[in-house]
Parts: C-alpha cells; structure tokens; sequence
C-alpha cells in the first residue's frame, strides 16, 4: 500500500516537472529563438516582440493541451463504454446460463421461473430473441406431446403461453415452430402469431380473439370450440382443420385456405372469406349472418342448412358447385 502511494507521489511530481519544463520551454528560449537577436531594435520592441511570440506560444499550447484533454476523455469514454458493455455482457451470459439449466428440470415450477427470466432477457437482449423463442417452443412441444385431453396446463406451459401472448410484436424472420403442440384452453388473445407453424396442433377451446394469424400453416390442427373472433386468417392454411363449433364472427380470413375444413355449427356471423378456397369445406348448421363471400371457391363445400340470407358477394355460379341445400338464400339469388 506504501509502495502505490509513493509510487503516485513520484509520477505527480514528475508530471508536474514535465509540465513546468514545457511551459518554460515555449514561455522563455523557444520565443527567443523565434524573433531572434535584437538587432537594428531598441530592447523594449524586441522585449515587445518576445512577449507577443511568447502569448501566442502559450495560446498554442493551451489549445493542444485542451484538445489533448478532450481527446483523453473521448478515449476513456469509450473504453468505459466497452468495459461496461463486457460486464453487461458477463451478467447476461451468468442469466443466460442459469436459465438454460434450468430448464432441463423436473420441477415445472422451476422450468416457469427460467421462462420468464427468459422472457425479460429476451427484452434486455434483442440479438438473443430468436433463439430464445426457439427454446421456448421447443419446451411447448416437449411438454405438450403427452399431455391428455385439456387437463389443466402446468406452470412451465402457461408461462411460455404467456410469454408468447404478451412479447411485443416485432419483425421475427423465422415463424415460431408450434407444430404439433397440445394446448387446449390457451389464453393468446391477441397473440402475434403471424406466420406461426400449427399443423396438427390441438387448440380446442383456446381463446386467440383478435390473434394475428395471418399466413400460418395449421393444416389439420384442432380449434373445437375455440375463439377466433375478430382475428386475423389472411392468407392462413387450414386444410382439413376441425374448427367445429368455433367462434369465428368478425374474423378476416381474405385468400385463406381452407380446404376440407370442419366448420359444422361453427359461427361465422360477419366474417371476411374473400377470395378463400373453401372446397369440400363443411358449413352444415354453421351461422353464416353477413359473410362475405365475395371471390370464395366454394366447390364441393357442404351448406346443408346453413342460413345464407344475410350473405354477400355470392352468386349462382358459387352454390352451383356446393353441396347441399341451404335453407335461406340472399334476396338477390331467390327466384
């Protein structure tokens, strides 16, 4: 300790000699040397001449010194900066992995506490984002495999639901896996889940009111009974899916595919299906109040006792390559 202190002393003083040496240097002879001898002058012009040279020496030096200054400072700046960016790094790196561990445990309570330390790492580090998506997917397909019928969700699944439903929606180039997960009664309303990979999931009695779905593959997947209303189907896959039963009123489902699927009592009041292919679809005894069937391939679709009343853009052509009777047609396709 002794030592440090001395050896601060000593490189005090010896900055301060340097300093002092400098400021004579440019203050004395250097001033000198630049005017020259006095010759031809009286002694009071060359004293005149050395104290302007000396000043403006000295201004210079004074500018160097400052800019030095300011640079050192710039300098240090940064390596603070950086020194602080490694060590938020080291913290994040020390979360990260005690996160990761413990995700591979037995105990589901635990498995949720490293969600959602996941889930605000995930803010703290943009970069990371994707892969921890990715885990967290991977931990809904794993727990979800085996799970039977809609028995309640333990705490791990909720709280990946959770982070999935109220993560902020940002641009995620790869779509989240969720293929083949079993989550009967999830709570994602309002999830953004454009572009999600769903096929063959089972979402039976899931609440996704007013959902971002558009673009998704969910060929095959399970809605029975569940809650699309005022969702987004733009452009979805659901070939094949079981949506019996589903509330899907006010639902936009522009250009989707859905080919084949089960919409039998299904409500649909006020739905978009421009342009939708719903061949083979099944609509028997679905409520169909002011859907827009504006462009619909409805070839081979089922609307045995549906009510068409209300519903618009449809015309003979479309019906004619139903199946089905529908009890109620539009005024302008009654005869």
């Amino acid at each position: 300790m002794q030592v440090r202190k001395w050896r601060a002393a000593g490189i005090a003083t010896a900055t301060a000699v340097a300093l002092g040496a400098v400021i004579w240097f440019f203050g004395v002879p250097v001033p000198e040397w630049a005017v020259g001898p006095q010759e031809g002058v009286s002694r009071a012009e060359w004293l005149s001449a050395v104290n302007n040279a000396r000043s403006g020496f000295l201004t210079s030096l004074s500018v160097v010194a400052a800019l030095a200054t300011v640079g050192l400072g710039i300098r240090k700046y940064f390596q603070d900066r950086d020194k602080q960016r490694l060590d938020e790094d080291k913290h994040l790196i020390s979360q990260f992995d005690t996160a990761w561990g413990r995700m591979a445990s037995d105990d589901p309570l635990v498995r949720a506490n490293a969600v959602r330390t996941l889930a605000r790492l995930m803010s703290d580090s943009p970069r990371d984002r994707a892969s921890i998506l990715r885990s967290i997917c991977d931990l809904l397909r794993k727990q979800t495999e085996d799970r039977p019928g809609e028995d309640r969700a333990e705490a791990d699944v909720v709280a990946a639901v959770d982070l999935l439903r109220e993560r902020s929606p940002r641009a995620e180039t790869d779509p989240l896996d969720l293929a083949n997960v079993r989550l009967p009664r999830a709570d994602l309303r309002g999830a953004a889940l454009r572009g999600v990979l769903l096929r063959n999931a089972v979402l039976s009695n899931a609440d996704l009111a007013n959902a971002d779905l558009r673009e998704s593959a969910m060929s095959q997947a399970v809605l029975r009974d569940a809650t699309l209303s005022s969702g987004r189907l733009d452009g979805a896959e659901l070939e094949q899916a079981d949506l019996s039963g589903a509330k899907l009123h006010d639902v936009s489902a522009e250009g989707a595919s859905l080919a084949e699927a089960d919409f039998r009592g299904a409500d649909l009041s006020g739905a978009v299906l421009r342009g939708a292919v719903l061949r083979r679809a099944r609509l028997s005894e679905a409520k169909l109040d002011r859907v827009d069937f504006t462009g619909a391939d409805l070839a081979g679709a089922d609307l045995s006792g549906s009510d068409l009343g209300t519903a618009v853009g449809l015309t003979g052509e479309q019906l004619a390559r139903a199946v089905g009777k529908a009890t109620t047609l539009p005024p302008y396709l009654r005869k």
